[in-house]
């Protein structure tokens, strides 16, 4: 049955095709299991901390996650060519490429973490989270534990790059399940057995729980699943692996800009409104990306399938699998505006009515994850072939203009949805590009930046 539904939606029998419909199967499944959970530990962590401390939490990992575009591209450029020595069935540079990578990767993760150390402690935290409820030393040891966890998983996700060049996207999946389940259960054991509102423990959990889950992934893969590519000193050789870098510095400098547009709302919602608001616009962003997010996930094992296809010139596999996806799209649109009907009756299921997002943010919400989703889907197809150029131009007029936006939004009155309205102008825009783009390099007719 489910050979004969992947046949009408894929419309071939091979093993790209089963290989990417089996992961997408795995990858719906743990996908959803992971959102509900965190959705699960959301009210859990507000009764225990509180909608301000929540907001200090959610900004202060949001500032730490800047941090993990610091891997210079490495790990987008690992998978694409790592991917390609794989399709040929070179197995050395894979193991090069493989060592050379974490030897590279744990270099970056110990400068930066000592880097940080330094700095942190002549920044004034209470200002740039712009609180007075915790004191700056307590704020402090907090940022510098879940920096320190962050730096040990940082290393350690190189082995996520692995998975997704092998097409073993369901272990991957497996990966982030088992590190929600430890999550929820150390949240549980927190509200139990400790006392409540101790953001230190609540930020420990949150730290730490990546970095503990990974590092046991890793030494049971490697002994058994992926032995083969096991690290080694001896297979590390940096000048062999330097187009990791080329290519992984075009991701790199993409991921900074997407960075800076995407991951900075956070702190300018904490700067502009307050922590108390930083939990508000979190959670409705959360809500109302949740098919954004279940669909870019289920999409993920596609990446690494265009990668092979393009390189074996399989062109009318990814005209069919493209249009495939687009189907799918539909179901977005479909289900978004479900979500914005129903999103009052939710959130006094989800959190007790303790937090409401205004109606205009859920919508312009909603609107926004329409116009991303359908984007993505061809920036998909354009990351899978190394084709990054033209993202990095749009992303950097994005980036320029999105801050002085926000604060025009503002200024005008439209409080927190200032800060998704730059964000649809730029996707509408995107939509347009980089569809015009994926028929340019598919017609053979993409010249210039539109190859590059």
């Amino acid at each position: 049955m489910l050979n004969s539904v992947r046949l009408k939606l894929f419309g071939s029998d091979n093993k790209r095709t089963e290989r990417a419909s089996k992961n997408v199967l795995v990858k719906f499944i743990t996908t959803a299991v992971t959102l509900l959970i965190s959705f699960i530990i959301v009210p859990m962590v507000l009764g225990y901390v509180g909608k301000e401390e929540y907001g200090i939490w959610l900004t202060i990992s949001s500032i730490v996650s800047w941090f993990s575009y610091f891997d210079i591209g490495l790990g987008n450029g690992l998978r694409n060519k790592l991917a390609v020595a794989l399709a040929e069935d070179d197995k050395e540079i894979a193991n090069i490429y493989i060592s050379s990578s974490y030897a590279l990767i744990g270099i970056i993760s110990i400068v930066m973490f000592l880097g940080f150390f330094v700095i942190a402690d002549f920044v004034s935290w209470n200002s740039i989270l712009n609180t007075e409820l915790i004191p700056n030393a307590e704020l402090l040891k907090i940022v510098l534990t879940v920096f320190f966890f962050f730096s040990l998983s940082f290393a350690m996700k190189i082995l996520s790059s692995i998975l997704q060049a092998m097409q073993l996207y369901a272990i991957n999946d497996v990966i982030g399940v088992i590190t929600q389940f430890f999550g929820l259960f150390s949240i549980i054991i927190l509200i139990n057995f400790t006392n409540g509102n101790n953001l230190f423990n609540l930020c420990l959990i949150y730290g730490s729980q990546t970095a503990i889950v990974l590092f046991f992934a890793s030494l049971y893969l490697f002994r058994t699943r992926l032995k083969d590519f096991k690290p080694n000193l001896k297979f590390v050789d940096i000048k062999r692996s330097i187009p990791l870098l080329s290519l992984g510095g075009g991701f790199f400098v993409n991921q900074i800009l997407y960075m800076i547009l995407t991951q900075s709302s956070l702190f300018i919602v904490v700067q502009l409104f307050g922590p108390a608001d930083v939990t508000e616009f979190n959670l409705a962003k959360r809500y109302m990306t949740l098919i954004s997010m279940l669909y870019m996930m289920v999409l993920t094992p596609f990446l690494t399938a265009f990668t092979e296809a393009f390189t074996k010139n399989d062109f009318k596999w990814i005209h069919k699998t493209m249009k495939m996806i687009n189907l799918i799209w539909l179901t977005v649109v479909i289900i978004t505006i479900g979500l914005i009907l129903g999103y009052k009756l939710f959130f006094n299921f989800w959190v007790n009515g303790e937090v409401m997002p205004s109606w205009n943010l859920i919508i312009f919400l909603g609107i926004l994850g329409i116009a991303e989703t359908y984007t993505s889907t061809y920036t998909l197809f354009l990351n899978g072939i190394g084709v990054i150029k033209l993202q990095f131009y749009t992303l950097l007029v994005s980036t320029l203009l999105f801050i002085p936006l926000v604060l025009f939004f503002n200024d005008a009155g439209f409080g927190l949805t200032s800060l998704v309205y730059p964000s649809i102008l730029f996707a509408f825009l995107n939509c347009v590009i980089f569809r015009i783009q994926y028929y340019k390099i598919m017609n053979g007719n993409a010249l210039g930046i539109w190859n590059k």
